[in-house]
């Protein structure tokens, strides 16, 4: 069975994501309701609100970033494939996210 010196590398930090994406799915989820309930109601966002969002849509890219570079890796095919799932989430959170956050008028 081949070794791959970089899984340990990479499976020493990815245990951050694998808890992480279940709450960023959820914050996501609440973002993009916030947006339309706001722009229903045209009313403004809560400051306390807004810079979690943005605090949201910072992590999640970093951490997209960081799949990215390590998909370049010589990983395991076990590995690789995690690591795809896991960024094609990421994506997904991200692109819901900025929609939301656009409508909200949050990065401005």
């Amino acid at each position: 069975m081949q070794h791959y010196p970089a899984d340990d590398q990479v499976v020493s930090q990815i245990e951050t994501v694998r808890t992480a994406s279940p709450e960023w799915v959820i914050s996501t989820v609440e973002l993009v309701e916030l947006a339309e309930n706001a722009e229903r109601a045209a009313v403004q966002t809560n400051p306390e609100t807004a810079e979690r969002a943005r605090k949201l849509i910072v992590e999640v890219a970093e951490w997209q970033q960081k799949l990215s570079e390590w998909q370049g890796l010589n990983l395991s095919p076990r590995l690789k494939a995690e690591l795809r799932i896991l960024k094609a989430t990421l994506d997904a959170s991200m692109d819901e996210a900025n929609a939301a956050a656009a409508e909200l008028h949050l990065l401005n």
